[in-house]
């Protein structure tokens, strides 16, 4: 499976295709930077609890990078505090 690892211009990695599936590695190297990733293990808690989204075909996994963000976008955005001007 071909991965794409491009670098944007804001300094995140983007994938091409929309609705590309990868593996768990390729999703980790998609959604951050090698100074910041976390394990596969990690990934693999997450995916346990229910907070990625995933494929499965037969017994192999595959996430789609965009359905990640928005989920973890979704999940853990804090909204600023009451009363607080942005």
């Amino acid at each position: 499976m071909k991965r794409t690892n491009l670098q944007a211009t804001d300094g995140t990695n983007e994938v091409i295709k929309d609705g590309q599936l990868i593996d768990a590695v390729g999703l980790l190297e998609n959604l951050f930077t090698p100074n910041s990733r976390p394990t596969l293990r990690w990934l693999r808690d997450q995916q346990k609890l229910r907070r990625v989204p995933y494929r499965k075909i037969g017994r192999l996994v595959f996430f789609d990078v965009n359905e990640v963000r928005e989920a973890w976008r979704e999940r853990f955005t804090v909204a600023p505090a009451k009363g607080v001007a942005v």
